[in-house]
């Protein structure tokens, strides 16, 4: 293990870019500090760490303990001269000199990764497609990348997860802090049947300057980006532009021209980016098989199930609120609904809360 490597990626007042060229420069880390003093001033700034003057030696003794905490969590270190780390992301104008992965890191070689994208306080339409593609993509053999966000990202994941469990989580803070804390759940998951990444040393807190950066790595990792639902403000379109600097294809849904929420959609989609609908669309972006039929077209509901789902409509419905409307015992509706989850025609959120999940081209 390169203890001096680890050194050099909790530098915080250089970017990327910057520390990827130093890098390449002098072939390693130690060989930078060994000629620290020249190596500052090609960018004419002393390494430090959160504002403080780095201390090498002092640094060394407390890597020790995260290379400890890597070990016994079953965290991989990855440098970007290992022979596993993701080629696409590698030739990025400013790669990550370091990856932290925990899961499934044959998920950074895989042959096609898309990264879904959108926004954290998202519609219940925008859920249900994040979900439906996640499911839907995962199950004919794409990773599905995000960034375990509230919203788009958290039902892109556990669609991803419900179809074939590929699916890639990168992270804007340490490995070792769940982030937003609400998300735990999906957190766990991920870290058991897909891939959690950062680039962040350990204990680095999800500071909102660390998000924007993170995004380029799901742009990075990915032949492509969907963007679900977003508004001219959202973080997604950071993601979008990335993936646009870095050559990758870049999709959208179509919303509503009066619909704030899908403001950065349809701008997306004047600037010239692929407008899709529905899975097969995607597929023809990435140049996959057109022939993909989607699930749903071959679900047949019961009479008790195709009645809830009318109940539940386009909005979000509590298991109270459908048990007055169908005046069916609550055991009843209860196991209904687990048939309409484990189908995917609904999703459950919180205090048993349903919501359909979209029908495209509706």
């Amino acid at each position: 293990m390169n203890k001096y490597l680890l050194v050099f990626n909790r530098i915080t007042n250089y970017t990327p870019k910057q520390k990827l060229d130093l890098y390449a420069k002098y072939g390693g880390a130690l060989e930078i500090f060994n000629k620290r003093e020249e190596a500052e001033a090609i960018f004419k700034k002393p390494f430090k760490i959160n504002n403080k003057d780095l201390h090498v030696e002092s640094e060394l003794k407390s890597i020790e303990r995260d290379i400890e905490q890597l070990s016994v969590k079953g965290i991989k270190i990855i440098d970007i001269s290992d022979s596993c780390y993701p080629v696409r992301l590698k030739y990025i104008y400013d790669p990550p000199v370091v990856l932290f992965a925990e899961g499934r890191t044959e998920l950074l070689g895989c042959d096609t990764a898309l990264g879904i994208v959108g926004a954290r306080k998202a519609s219940n339409w925008g859920i249900s497609v994040a979900y439906s593609i996640g499911k839907e993509l995962s199950k004919v053999g794409i990773t599905v990348v995000s960034g375990l966000a509230f919203g788009i990202d958290y039902y892109t994941h556990k669609g991803a997860l419900d179809g074939s469990k590929s699916t890639i989580a990168v992270l804007g803070n340490g490995m070792d802090i769940v982030y937003p804390k609400g998300n735990r759940d999906m957190y766990e998951r991920i870290r058991k049947e897909g891939l959690l990444v950062s680039e962040f040393p350990l204990g680095t807190s999800p500071f909102k300057y660390n998000f924007p950066q993170r995004n380029r790595i799901i742009s990075g990792l990915s032949q492509g980006v969907v963007v679900v639902e977003a508004s001219k403000s959202s973080g997604a379109l950071i993601t979008a532009n990335y993936a646009l600097e870095q050559g990758r294809e870049v999709m959208a849904f179509p919303g509503k021209a009066s619909t704030e929420s899908y403001t950065g959609n349809n701008s997306l989609i004047k600037d010239g980016a692929h407008l899709v609908e529905d899975v097969q669309d995607i597929l023809a972006v990435l140049g996959k098989d057109l022939k993909y039929k989607s699930e749903k077209s071959t679900f047949s509901s019961t009479s008790l199930e195709g009645d809830i789902l009318k109940v539940i409509g386009d909005e979000r419905v509590s298991l109270e609120e459908i048990e007055k409307v169908m005046q069916k015992s609550v055991s009843e509706i209860a196991s209904a609904l687990m048939m309409l989850e484990l189908h995917g025609a609904v999703i459950q959120y919180p205090g048993k809360i349903f919501a359909r999940v979209a029908t495209y081209g509706r």
